[in-house]
């Protein structure tokens, strides 16, 4: 590892994703090669790169001095050799194609150095399946970042079935560093969780949409200015957490059970759209927002920094987990089975 211990990064996928995280790797101070099998993607990556380092550093989002030399720490990798050959972190960020990943990260594994960390950055793909051709497959695993991931602080970690603690305990200090929060999940399931979070929580807004319950335009705004807000300050157990008064948190969320039971027998349950009811949603969403996607994306980026500069200010203790060791004996035990309600 080299200069102030900073990893040597290697980006292979010069994508959107790819280049979002060869730019916060940049923003950082960390020297990064960005590699594409695509020779023309490949070309027009590095100044698209350097206007997501601009733009981080316009929002106050990165180190102004680590950016201002970021062009001179990308470097444009001939070869999948010349890009990962001294890398200590490798970053796949090619497409959602598993056979041609497997090929991909054989290759890579070839030519980097024995002790060097893949990282294969997706959210439909598991690190058993992908890591399956891998002499070494404890050195790899994956990571996933909502868009824009340059900018969205929290990353998901899922080790594979042979990924060794170490390396977790690695590629978790290194997102820390890059002023990401990790979290690191305890078994790889399906979307992963952001992943599947947001399916359940679009479905729902498609169905209520569908259904005529409300417009599309105001559904987004339902969620982004209602449960959105509610939920960036805390997560959906914590607001449970705070509702409870001098009732007590058994009682309260006993309540809050209930009612949420009732609620959720009612909730959508199709797995998928007929062909009738995608053409309305795409049409409804056509009619809805007429701007330019780019233009779309440049304000949701200026609001999210605000957003993300609000957060940083939230007192520290609101997150604070207690430390589980110090708990009695008596709450290892399994819990004894409650009873079913009628």
């Amino acid at each position: 590892m080299d200069d102030g211990n900073r990893p040597r990064v290697a980006v292979i996928g010069a994508g959107h994703r790819g280049r979002g995280w060869a730019a916060l790797a940049l923003s950082r101070g960390w020297a990064v090669s960005l590699y594409d099998p695509e020779s023309a993607l490949l070309q027009r990556a590095a100044p698209a790169v350097s206007e997501r380092v601009r733009r981080l550093t316009d929002f106050g989002r990165a180190d102004p001095l680590a950016a201002a030399g970021a062009r001179a720490l990308l470097v444009v990798g001939r070869s999948l050799l010349h890009s990962v050959g001294e890398a200590d972190l490798v970053f796949d960020a090619l497409p959602a194609d598993l056979a041609g990943r497997q090929r991909l990260l054989e290759q890579i594994e070839q030519v980097a150095r024995p002790d060097a960390i893949l990282v294969s950055l997706t959210g439909s793909m598991h690190a058993s399946a992908l890591s399956a051709r891998l002499r070494r497959p404890e050195r790899h695993l994956v990571a996933f970042a909502l868009d824009p991931v340059e900018m969205v602080p929290l990353v998901e970690i899922v080790p594979g079935p042979h990924t060794a603690l170490g390396v977790t305990e690695q590629v978790k200090e290194w997102f820390t560093r890059l002023n990401r929060q990790p979290v690191v999940l305890q078994r790889e399931v399906t979307g992963n969780a952001s992943g599947r979070i947001l399916a359940a929580v679009w479905r729902e807004c498609i169905d209520l949409v569908l259904e005529g319950v409300v417009e599309l335009g105001d559904v987004d705004l339902l969620v982004s200015r209602g449960p959105a807000a509610a939920l960036a300050a805390a997560g959906p157990n914590l607001l449970q957490v705070m509702g409870a008064g001098a009732q007590g948190t058994e009682y309260f969320i006993g309540e809050a059970l209930q009612a949420h039971e009732t609620l959720w027998g009612q909730l959508a349950s199709w797995e998928t759209l007929s062909g009738e009811d995608r053409h309305r949603l795409i049409r409804l969403i056509e009619r809805t927002y007429r701007t330019a996607p780019g233009e779309l994306r440049a304000e949701r980026d200026k609001f999210l920094a605000r957003l993300l500069g609000a957060m940083e200010e939230r007192p520290s203790g609101l997150f604070d987990l207690p430390d589980l060791t110090d708990l009695p004996d008596e709450l290892d035990e399994p819990a004894a089975e409650p009873p079913q309600r009628e």
